[in-house]
């Protein structure tokens, strides 16, 4: 970079799994550091990212001097983060009691002051900009006034080619440079005249995956990280009555009046995205940690009578094959899945900041 030599560095905060720690390695950088609160996650982490050092603590108990000392750096390139989010969701926005969490993002900004990056890459949930604006407008502030330009939005992820319908807050700054958003490569149906290629289905990611195993199928034969966690829950029995009812494309309210939960009954509105097929020609919904329980979601296989497996919920969040989950429990598969910010993305915004930071370098040694 204009004779400055070594990639670039990272810190990813609340790593969880590492799919942003890969994403940014996939652009380029070479992520030093992670901090990531719960045990069972980190061995994951741990697992994908050899040669990153791992705090397993709170994010609160960590300081910025801590973070470049044990990793032997005097500065690094980038802190990027997906503060926990589930204080700003819609989906708990119902719920007025406020969420401890919520002030998470605000530690992420007290490290970056602490040691001064040339960059931030921060991804939430959209309600950041809503529900969540006074704490938002509190961590644009601090790295405004430590010399950021910011530039944020809520984009639209199958826009860039990741096969799911998700909407994500993003937010991009550099310490006297701006740096722009990743640029739009895909839309609904394509725009040939634009360049833009319609957005991915099911049939494009989850065509061959083959049939999955059940978990306590799994469990007898060695465990589902042997199957490569291509496994499913065990349905109960009103669970599968109600998938088997459904076609490709179906919902809950295609479900029989007789079959459905008490308080779904003789509703025709409210809670119509759970109990639902996919179907081969659409994108795929958002995956979430409910991807394997077909009363959180509409992830029922277009044509088999199961939901879709934490494998291929993962191919969807775009984790290659070879990205080990390393847990035998399915709620936290299910969790590290859902929770992800999709590495391809991370990967494409990584490429954005590199190339920023590249020409902001070369402009500084002109």
């Amino acid at each position: 970079m204009c004779g400055k030599a070594g990639k670039p560095t990272a810190i990813d905060l609340f790593c969880g799994a590492g799919a942003l720690s890969l994403g940014l390695k996939q652009a380029g950088f070479r992520v030093v550091a992670g901090v990531e609160l719960e045990p069972e996650i980190a061995k994951t982490y741990k697992a994908n990212h050899r040669k990153t050092t791992l705090f397993t603590k709170d994010i609160r108990q960590v300081t910025g001097e801590e973070l470049l000392k044990a990793t032997g750096m005097g500065k690094v390139s980038m802190i990027a983060g997906c503060p926990p989010c589930q204080g700003f969701s819609s989906l708990t926005s119902k719920y007025k009691k406020e969420d401890p969490r919520n002030d998470l993002a605000l530690e992420m900004a007290r490290i970056i002051v602490e040691i001064k990056p040339e960059m931030v890459m921060m991804e939430n949930v959209p309600g950041i900009m809503k529900r969540g604006k006074p704490v938002l407008d509190k961590f644009v502030a601090r790295l405004r006034r430590h010399g950021y330009l910011v530039n944020m939005g809520v984009l639209q992820l199958a826009n860039y080619g990741i096969p799911q319908t998700r909407r994500r807050f993003v937010l991009l700054a550099g310490r006297g440079f701006r740096i722009p958003l990743p640029e739009q490569t895909h839309c609904y149906k394509g725009n040939e005249k634009k360049g833009l290629k319609p957005w991915l289905t099911v049939a494009s990611v989850l065509s061959d995956t083959g049939k999955p195993m059940t978990l306590p199928g799994a469990m007898e034969k060695g465990g589902p990280e042997k199957h490569n966690w291509h496994v499913v829950r065990a349905l109960t029995p009103i669970s599968l009555k109600r998938l088997k009812t459904l076609k490709a494309g179906g919902s809950s309210r295609d479900v029989p009046n007789d079959l459905r939960p008490v308080c779904h009954r003789n509703l025709t509105k409210g809670f119509q995205n759970v109990y639902g097929r996919m179907r081969w020609e659409q994108t795929p919904p958002t995956i979430t940690s409910g991807c394997t329980t077909p009363c959180m979601g509409r992830f029922g296989h277009p044509e088999e009578d199961r939901t879709i497996s934490i494998r291929e919920a993962a191919i969807i969040q775009t984790f290659p094959n070879t990205f080990r989950f390393k847990t035998k429990y399915m709620d936290w598969a299910c969790t590290m899945v859902g929770n992800a910010l999709p590495p391809e993305f991370a990967k494409n915004a990584g490429k954005m900041c590199m190339t920023a930071l590249k020409k902001f370098r070369c402009d500084q040694n002109a």
